[in-house]
Order: structure tokens, then sequence, then C-alpha cells
């Protein structure tokens, strides 16, 4: 199980931010947190600010008021270079993947690892051990337009994993895939969750992701195996909780009970 020392300090915190476009008002002095090790599921219609909000995180927007927390450092005022240094912390996985066409899935997971100079060897270990993780190891060579969706989707997981981020930022992972894949990288998230401990803003509009995310989790048995199970009455998730945007506020924040 993991480990619980972190659980009541805060990964990411939004406090009070106010977003607006002219007119348009995307975030009306919204205030939240996602706890270490918690994943925190964002719903809400076309434009309600979902994915403003890993925009939020990553300090690629900044807001007009209040304040955002990463790690416990407010970035709100950050300059881009000390931005850099943060973003190390995070992992995100886009809604198609964003992988570099050019490369192959390797390089793909590689290419951070490269721009920090690290050793070839050392390079082929991580991937190889992320790749294994996504349960991708087949795809090493191939291209990306050889892959399908969900196939591209995984190599983006194992790609955001590199640097071993305990915060992970999901921005529609499962958008038009079939439910078996989907369901694939919601138990990639669960894995992620429950036996790495890592924090996440999870960006869905599925009621399919939000039903194995809340009311699933993952555990080994006694040979290593991961087995995925359901709470049931005498069970509680409490490192799962869901935000629902709308109109620029929070509607709902809490868990599914």
């Amino acid at each position: 199980m993991p480990n619980v020392r972190n659980r009541f300090l805060n990964a990411i915190e939004f406090r009070d931010v106010y977003l607006a476009y002219g007119d348009r008002v995307i975030l009306n002095h919204v205030s939240f947190n996602v706890r270490f090790g918690e994943s925190k599921i964002v719903m809400g219609g076309s434009g309600t600010g979902k994915s403003t909000i890993c925009r939020l995180v990553l300090g690629l927007i900044k807001p007009d008021d209040g304040q955002i927390f990463v790690d416990g450092e407010d970035i709100t005022k950050m300059r881009e270079e000390e931005l850099m240094q943060v973003r190390q912390k995070i992992g995100m996985v886009f809604q198609e993947g964003a992988l570099f066409d050019s490369l192959s899935v390797f390089d793909n997971i590689a290419y951070r690892l490269r721009e920090q100079r690290r050793p070839e060897d050392e390079i082929e270990q991580v991937v190889t051990r992320m790749l294994r993780f996504v349960d991708l190891e087949q795809a090493l060579d191939k291209m990306p337009n050889q892959l399908s969706g969900g196939m591209r989707r995984r190599v983006g997981i194992a790609r955001a994993l590199v640097g071993s981020p305990k915060i992970i930022l999901y921005d529609e992972p499962t958008a038009g895939l079939d439910p078996i894949t989907a369901r694939t990288i919601n138990e990639l998230a669960l894995k992620l969750r429950d036996l790495e401990d890592v924090s996440s803003i999870f960006v869905t509009h599925r009621l399919q992701d939000i039903e194995v995310l809340a009311n699933e989790y993952v555990v080994r048995d006694d040979r290593g195996n991961l087995v995925f199970k359901k709470e049931d009455d005498t069970l509680c998730l409490i490192n799962t909780e869901f935000l629902m945007l709308k109109d620029g506020h929070i509607i709902f924040s809490g868990s599914d009970e």
C-alpha cells in the first residue's frame, strides 16, 4: 500500500484563482487542493476550464488573481526559469499522446533524458522500465504512425513518468478510445495512484472513467501479481475525489458517496 506520510499535505493548491478572457470568466475565484497520493477527477462541460486548470498548474498561463501552489511552492509569479524546475516534478498526459512523429517510441520517451545529457546506458534502463510499466516493451522501435490511438496514449504516459514525477496531469486521456482501451488507461492511472502514491488531476467527461477511478483500487497479491478490486460496504476510497465546474464556479467537490 502507498506511503501515507504526506496524506494531509497538498501536492497542488488553488487559492481564490480568477481567470478571464475578456468578458468571459473561466474560473471565478476557485479554491481547491489535491493532497499527496490523491486523484482529483475534474468534470464539466466544454469551455468550463477543465483543461485550463492543467495549464495553470504547469505555469503555461497565469491567473488574473489568486495563487497556485505546486508541492508547497507558489508558482503564480515565477519566472520561466523557475517554472522549468517545478515542471520537472510534473508529468503531463495529453489527449492525443502528443508524440513527436519523427521519433521512435524509444526516442520519444528518451527525449527529456537526452536533453539532460544522461548517459545512454541509463536512458536505456529508464525507457525500458517505463515501457514495461505500460506493457509496451514490444513497441520500442515503432514510429507513432504505426501505433493505435490507445498505444499512443500509453506511450504518452510512459514519457510522462520519466523522472518519476509525483504529480501527473491527465487531460482527457481516454477521449475517442474504445471501452477496452480506455479501461487500460484507467488501470494505469490506478497503478500510479495506489502503488506509486502519485497525485493527479484527471480531466474527463466519460462516466466510464469516473466509475473505474472512483470505485476500484489495485493491490499486489502474495505472488506480486496486480489485482484490481472494487470498494464495498466496508471500504471507502479516501484517495479519490471529484471537482465539478460550471460557469466558472465549483458546483460540487467531494467523494462519490
